[in-house]
């Protein structure tokens, strides 16, 4: 038995298996639920051949990819190219009948989602009554398919803007697409860098693009019935409402000419010396109209020179644009070009530009206060699904959800290193800045806005104009770039599409991801594209059968439940729930186990005391027995009937659900879920202590508290969930000139010695993370940029005390 200690071979060769396909413990679990499970079902696939067949039987349940060869002139030669891609009507089509998705289909009205903002509604003005409009989001970009190869990609990625976020944003049937492969051009020795070819290169896109683009224009003029999800056959136009690009696509998209020309914006005319002025912003915006009447008026008859001069008036290149061949009134290629959060806040003005010059203002001051920023990130509370930097002044590149954990909590810890005077003085105004921009990104980020919430963005934006216009004048530094500018077409981009994160890139991008593995695993390195958008295929239609498989499984489960009880439809909603169960234990032995904690002092009277506030338990009092007399001697003679007398059980985690001030709106909606904070109160988690921060909120009023100790004692066979907490509500001296500028708030906790108290766990809000100011002990900052909700919540706080 050379397996052992395996107790078979199929046993150790499962394992293997595993061991070298490497496997996670999920996929390890349905492989081994597959093998249990192939001893009552038939299993008659035999090799790869097999398997192979079968997906190539299954690809007709969704639209395969095709190819095409497209022809552009370069000089006096024909330059062929092979793109691919998938019709972009039929892949909607697919959508529109899938019963899972289909019903999805939602139009109402706020400004949140891409149906329920200005530019939907307005291009819905220009279509019949009664006809649905069918709006697209896409999406293009280069990748490298090898991080330290030479092989590229060029992905055309789509999802429909008539599905919720969750599904559209999400992995599965709904979600972003490849319906497109564009042809990458080389570069030319004989052409690089002259106007020809720049020209060339973009009229190659845009002819590759036009085959993607094909099937959708007939039903953008004229309508096409489709009979959907529920067997109703409904009219449907056709629309580009967003294209989610980096500047460098939105450039080829509008065929303006860069960051080089006199007219860098492809959204308006905003002169390139006037970049880096973000408001007032009176400029004319661009249109496709406008820019078809100019090419038009370029190419009546004039000579060359005169011809780019005309074209340079404005930075248009002589080139169609596909997007043109689109119904102006409903398709606007310089409108649907959309606000990039991911490339123009957090890897662009923030990364490329404030991060780098700060630490270069920083390394100025010496060593020391280089390595205290490092020190100061490190001493940063961690927080759940926020990554946690040891120090941060080395990074000079890293990815964009790094680049935005450092925007958020970069404020917190450097403002003891940056005091607002001396030699330090000009990077303090840039920390001020970054604050300020910070801000404005934050108003970026929300999911659901309000006109109020819009007008409030506005006046961020104004200040942070205002600021970088002192800091640009005391530096004399260049801020003329495209992406300082852009940001003042943000918040007319939310009211037009909607919420950023309709549009930001990071979803898209994260396609790249599974692109690049099958460049990895299932290609031989040689005319990539087609074995790529195969395995990716084979991926879709798995995904399509899968939530078909997964849509039977429920049903049948829910069907078995409801035989066998047809009461458990219970709501499982919380508030607040306890994990992490310790063993019970004593009050004696609670007492010992932190007998040099001040805070657990007297823990034994203080809990009888508050139970004997709790109206719910007055009338069990004296639950806890004493040394002497009971303090309420009123009851003293009541009798107790305690469970487990004297003992009570500890927990070191908690999960609090609470309604964010973000998505209160969508409360009405059926897919609206609570936001969770999830919270630790442990002596030991991963090795360190962890003793998050909460806000409570109890009879006296709103404070912030630690957690110190959770835990529940039974009462009548009733549990109660109870918490001892820090509280950290002690009077804070005048509000500091720094607090103002940076937007802090400001706690200070209570002497330990003689400061903790008990709270019913249900008098939590939600969690907070409170960071020690290092230049005042015992002064706490509340981190208020960490979500959204904590954001406006601090927001609301700032309001109500006056600043």
């Amino acid at each position: 038995q050379p397996w052992l200690p395996f107790r078979c071979q199929l046993n150790f060769e499962v394992a293997e298996l595993a061991h070298e396909a490497a496997l996670t413990h999920g996929q390890t679990m349905r492989l081994i639920q597959m093998v249990q499970c192939s001893r009552t079902e038939d299993f008659t696939l035999t090799n790869y051949a097999d398997v192979r067949n079968m997906w190539e039987a299954a690809l007709h349940r969704l639209m395969p990819f095709e190819q095409d060869t497209i022809m552009v002139p370069l000089g006096d030669k024909d330059m062929e190219y092979t793109m691919y891609f998938c019709p972009l009507w039929e892949w909607a089509v697919d959508l529109l009948r899938h019963p899972i998705i289909g019903p999805h289909y939602l139009f109402i009205r706020f400004i949140d989602k891409p149906w329920t903002a200005d530019a939907f509604w307005e291009c819905q003005s220009q279509i019949p009554p009664d006809v649905k409009p069918l709006a697209f989001i896409l999406y293009a970009d280069k990748a490298k398919l090898l991080s330290f190869g030479r092989e590229k990609g060029y992905p055309v990625i789509a999802c429909l803007a008539n599905l919720p976020v969750a599904i559209r944003n999400g992995n599965g049937v709904g979600g972003e697409w490849v319906v497109g492969w564009l042809p990458l051009i080389k570069d030319d020795p004989k052409h690089r860098g002259t106007l020809q070819f720049a020209n060339f290169r973009a009229a190659v896109w845009h002819m590759a693009f036009k085959k993607v683009l094909a099937l959708i224009v007939l039903p953008l003029t004229s309508g096409r019935w489709v009979n959907c999800w529920d067997n109703i056959a409904r009219f449907f136009y056709t629309l580009v409402l967003v294209l989610s690009v980096d500047y460098e696509e939105q450039a080829i998209m509008s065929l303006t000419r860069g960051v080089m020309s006199n007219f860098p914006c492809p959204i308006c005319l905003i002169p390139k010396d006037k970049l880096s002025s973000i408001m007032p912003h009176n400029y004319p915006l661009r249109t496709s109209q406008a820019t078809s009447t100019l090419l038009i008026e370029a190419r009546a008859g004039h000579s060359k020179g005169r011809r780019e001069v005309i074209l340079k008036s404005q930075a248009i290149r002589d080139v169609d644009n596909a997007f043109h061949d689109m119904n102006h009134k409903t398709t606007d290629v310089h409108c649907a070009l959309s606000y990039d959060r991911l490339h123009i806040n957090i890897l662009g003005s923030f990364g490329d530009h404030m991060w780098s010059k700060l630490q270069v203002l920083i390394g100025l001051l010496g060593r020391d206060k280089f390595a205290q920023v490092d020190e100061n990130f490190d001493a940063l509370p961690r927080w759940w699904n926020l990554i946690h930097f040891d120090s941060v002044m080395a990074i000079t590149f890293t990815d964009g959800s790094k680049y935005e954990v450092i925007f958020k909590l970069l404020t917190f810890a450097a403002h003891a290193v940056l005091p607002n005077a001396g030699e330090s003085k000009l990077a303090y105004l840039l920390l001020w800045c970054i604050r300020a921009y910070l801000e404005v990104d934050r108003y970026a980020a929300l999911e659901v806005h309000t006109t109020k919430m819009i007008a409030a963005g506005r006046e961020a934006l104004q200040e942070f104009s205002e600021l970088m216009d002192k800091y640009i004048k005391k530096s004399e530094a260049s801020w003329s770039f495209p992406k300082e500018h852009l940001v003042a077409h943000l918040f007319d981009d939310i009211m037009a599409k909607g919420v950023t994160r309709n549009y930001n890139t990071m979803p898209n991008e994260k396609c790249h991801g599974p692109l690049k593995a099958s460049y990895q695993d299932q290609t031989n390195f040689k005319d990539v594209a087609p074995q790529i958008l195969c395995a990716d295929h084979w991926s879709l239609v798995s995904e399509f059968i899968r939530s078909r498989v997964d849509e039977l499984d429920t049903y049948n489960t829910q069907m078995a439940e409801d035989e066998t009880d047809p009461d458990n439809n219970v709501p499982s909603n919380f508030h607040v729930r306890f994990g992490s169960k310790q063993p019970k234990k004593s009050l004696g032995i609670i007492k010992e186990q932190h007998v040099d904690n001040p805070s657990f002092r007297h823990f034994r009277t203080k809990l009888n005391t508050f139970l004997n506030t709790l109206p719910a338990v007055t009338q069990h009092v004296n639950m806890l027995p004493f040394d002497k007399v009971s303090p309420i001697q009123s009851f003293e003679h009541q009798h107790l009937h305690m469970t487990h007398p004297e003992k009570i059980t500890e927990f070191r985690f908690l999960k609090v659900n609470y309604e964010s001030l973000v998505d209160f709106c969508q409360t009405t909606v059926s897919y609206f879920s609570f936001t969770t904070d999830y919270l630790h109160c442990s002596p030991s988690f991963h090795n360190l202590p962890r003793y998050d921060c909460v806000i409570v909120n109890t009879t006296t009023g709103v404070f912030f508290a630690r957690l110190l100790f959770l835990f529940t004692c039974v009462i009548n066979n009733t549990p109660y969930y109870i918490t001892l907490v820090w509280p950290y509500d002690a009077p804070v001296r005048r509000r500091l000139q720094k607090d103002k500028h940076l937007k802090f708030w400001r706690v200070r906790q209570q002497p330990r010695e003689t400061a903790s108290e008990f709270i019913l766990a249900e008098s939590i809000i939600r969690g907070v993370a409170l960071t020690p100011d290092p230049t005042t002990v015992g002064d706490f900052l509340v981190m208020d940029t960490i979500d959204g909700d904590i954001f406006l919540c601090m927001k609301q706080m700032h309001l109500a005390a006056g600043h």
